[in-house]
């Protein structure tokens, strides 16, 4: 596969992000004494034609991408509606499906997709999303002129859902990116791409959310839109009035998978960043530290702190582990930047190069410490997490029952024998109080309970029943507490439930 164009690429993506945003839409006079700037609100014919503008400037760039991917169908007397939904991206027009039963003569026949993707480099370099792209056995790519090329994927990024594949031109129109960080709410943008497999579709709607958040997804933070975005529109560019890319269009949120004027776009810095990664070095790399964290203000409160991030647990030979960081400390700062919440805890680390050495602050009951820590790869340290939970089956022991809401036991004797369990400590939940403080927080049974935290100061070691029922008769009412607990159907990872004491 060749590398042309990729310093040049790179020297455009840079130069791009430095531009600030332009628009024709509003025109905002100086503040003055009398009161808030005067907005001028452009005249149709003068709104049409920035988007004729754009649409002829930017059209060029813009493909449409076909895929034939490893995933398959049955071919029977269901052909029609299954190919209508492999194309359209939902089911049968008419709202119904035949009911054809497996027979002998079916067979599979490889899935057919349809997506959008935007030229970024005039050899050939085109963004587009990963899942339009995902097992691809074949990929090809129309130009605006009709023109096709087969594709090569050059690079995937499955966490930001974003791809960079290439096809063997050079002198293609490109489309410039934009700095996504100086949209605005409210921004008039411009949707294009092939929607339905319809080519070289425009749509315009306006900037309606930023830093959108959508499942647990670490790295996806979306620009929200009400601009049209159908299937096949997937990978396509969201627009500003200055021409520039600000997005990749990837989602849309609809009880009937068509337009429902909420659509989803991946912001063009993490798309720079991504790109610039991908065809350098084929991959995208990011920090990893080794830990799981907690980052709920309630349950930092209760180690007696308003800011940080609670480590939960420390990954075996990871690089937290090395540096001397323990569970339960709580990560105030990185390289000497506060640590806030999880957000600036994930930014902190993933940014920085791997084998970088930086300082990690943390506080330790009531002590601060700074740890000097090597950042290592993500996708080599998430290897080194456990497989299957192990199966836990029994509790037994003596049991004593809590204001709190739980009835706790002695660790029965099937804990020591689990992968991970032989030196656990603690008590297992045997029962849960409705209506409980513990209820509300979320405890269930067969959680074993480790720790008692009650301010900066004071913890509370459960090792058994005994040490349970003396830690809790201190507990006074109206105190922020955090219990930590382990979970041994899922490889004793730790958890925090923060409570006030009833």
């Amino acid at each position: 596969m060749k590398r042309r164009g990729i310093f040049s690429a790179l020297i455009v993506l840079t130069l791009a992000l430095g531009v600030a945003i332009g628009t024709v839409v509003s025109e905002r006079a100086s503040a003055t004494q009398d009161g808030p700037a005067a907005i001028r609100i452009p005249n149709p014919v003068e709104l049409s034609n920035g988007f004729a503008a754009i649409a002829e400037a930017l059209g060029p760039a813009v493909v449409s991408i076909e895929v034939v991917s490893n995933r398959s169908i049955r071919t029977s007397t269901q052909d029609f509606f299954d190919q209508f939904e492999d194309f359209f991206g939902f089911g049968s027009p008419f709202g119904i499906q035949p009911d054809t039963p497996e027979s002998p003569d079916q067979e599979t026949v490889p899935r057919q997709s349809t997506g959008s993707g935007f030229i970024v480099d005039p050899d050939g370099y085109v963004v587009t999303n990963n899942h339009v792209i995902e097992d691809a056995v074949e990929i090809i790519v129309q130009l605006a002129d009709g023109t096709e090329y087969e594709a090569e994927v050059v690079g995937t990024d499955p966490e930001t859902d974003l791809a960079v594949i290439e096809i063997e031109a050079d002198g293609l129109p490109t489309a410039r990116l934009g700095n996504s960080d100086a949209a605005n709410i409210g921004d008039w943008v411009l949707a294009l791409g092939s929607p339905f497999g319809f080519e070289q579709t425009l749509t315009a709607g306006i900037i309606s959310a930023k830093g959108r958040e959508m499942g647990s997804a670490q790295f996806q933070r979306f620009i929200q839109t009400d601009a049209a975005i159908n299937p096949g529109n997937s990978g396509g560019p969201l627009v500003n009035m200055a021409g520039e890319v600000i997005g990749v269009n990837t989602a849309i949120v609809s009880e009937t998978r068509v337009f429902a004027g909420i659509g989803f776009a991946m912001p063009s810095n993490v798309v720079a960043d991504v790109y610039n990664q991908i065809v350098t070095s084929g991959r995208v790399t990011r920090g990893w530290i080794g830990i799981e964290y907690n980052a709920d203000p309630d349950v930092v409160r209760g180690y007696g702190l308003e800011e940080g991030v609670v480590v939960s647990n420390v990954v075996e030979g990871g690089p937290a582990e090395e540096a001397g960081l323990e569970s339960e400390d709580v990560i105030v700062a990185i390289d000497g930047a506060p640590v806030r919440d999880g957000d600036e805890l994930l930014a902190a680390v993933t940014t920085k190069s791997v084998g970088a050495s930086v300082p990690v602050t943390v506080e330790r009951l009531g002590e601060e410490m700074t740890f000097d820590l090597v950042i290592g790869d993500r996708e080599t340290g998430l290897a080194l997490r456990d497989g299957a939970p192990p199966d836990f089956r029994s509790r037994g022991g003596e049991d004593a029952e809590s204001r709190l809401g739980v009835t706790v036991q002695s660790l029965p004797a099937q804990v020591r024998g689990m992968p991970g369990g032989r030196n656990i400590e603690g008590v297992i939940i045997s029962a849960i109080e409705p209506g409980s403080v513990a209820a509300d927080a979320g405890l269930s049974r067969n959680l074993i309970i480790t720790q008692i935290a009650a301010g900066r100061r004071t913890r509370y070691s459960i090792t058994d029943v005994a040490s349970f029922v003396a830690a809790e008769r201190e507990l006074t009412s109206g105190t922020n507490i955090a219990l930590r607990v382990l979970d041994p159907t899922n490889g004793f990872r730790a958890a925090f439930f923060p409570m006030t004491v009833p």
